[in-house]
């Protein structure tokens, strides 16, 4: 059953009048006989009252009517004209496009070679949606200089998953050291120490005491069949 005739049934199921339910939801008893007649629809504020009068759920309220806009869209593209059909096709296109794209982190960058200064966290941010997004990716990166070449190199984007502990020794994280900046590095740990070792071999080692590393997470590298 559809909208109108599902508040139809229930309305009299529970004994009101078209004037009893539009007072109760603020409308005029037109607004009412519109609904049942199908010549207009209830807002959504007023069918979530209406569920809670009838003793039902939105949904029960509701009924197929989704499923018959969805017809009805059908038949609606079917009618209009090639280009008119080309914009609607290029709107719903973009529309699952961004539905199928994650919400993701954006517009900070990273160093690899010399730590950039600053706090990672309160540089600026944007929340952006890319498409083809790794699984546990939280934020798209830009490293910044060329110590991690060929790997990373410098200018492209790295994606990062948060976590404060690295899964193995070796592998590439995103550092905050305590009073001197952001890097991308190559983690290991030793004797209280954490070494922090780049790719291209130009660039030596950087040796910190542990409390004053802060992993902030780990590079997701893709792996290349």
């Amino acid at each position: 059953m559809n909208i109108s005739d599902n508040i139809k049934q229930y309305r009299k199921a529970r004994g009101y009048t078209q004037e009893d339910l539009a007072k109760k939801l603020g409308v005029s008893p037109n607004s009412v006989s519109a609904w049942e007649l199908g010549r207009n629809k209830p807002l959504m504020d007023k069918v979530t009252i209406m569920a809670k009068l009838f003793d039902v759920k939105s949904s029960d309220i509701i009924g197929d009517s989704i499923e018959n806009e969805e017809n009805n869209i059908v038949s609606i593209y079917e009618e209009l004209e090639p280009l008119r059909k080309k914009r609607v096709y290029s709107f719903a296109e973009n529309q699952l496009s961004e539905q199928n794209g994650k919400t993701i982190r954006s517009g900070r960058s990273t160093a690899a070679g010399a730590p950039i200064d600053g706090d990672y966290e309160d540089s600026q941010e944007e929340i952006v949606v890319r498409s083809e997004v790794p699984r546990g990716a939280d934020e798209v990166v830009t490293i910044a200089g060329d110590s991690m070449e060929p790997l990373l190199k410098q200018g492209s984007q790295a994606f990062v998953h948060y976590q404060p502990v690295p899964d193995n020794e070796g592998q590439i994280v995103i550092v905050s050291i305590k009073g001197d900046g952001v890097t991308c590095k190559r983690i290991y740990r030793e004797d209280g120490k954490i070494r922090l070792k780049s790719i291209n071999e130009k660039y030596e080692d950087m040796v910190f005491p542990a409390e004053d590393i802060r992993i902030i997470g780990k590079v997701i590298i893709s792996q290349k069949k």
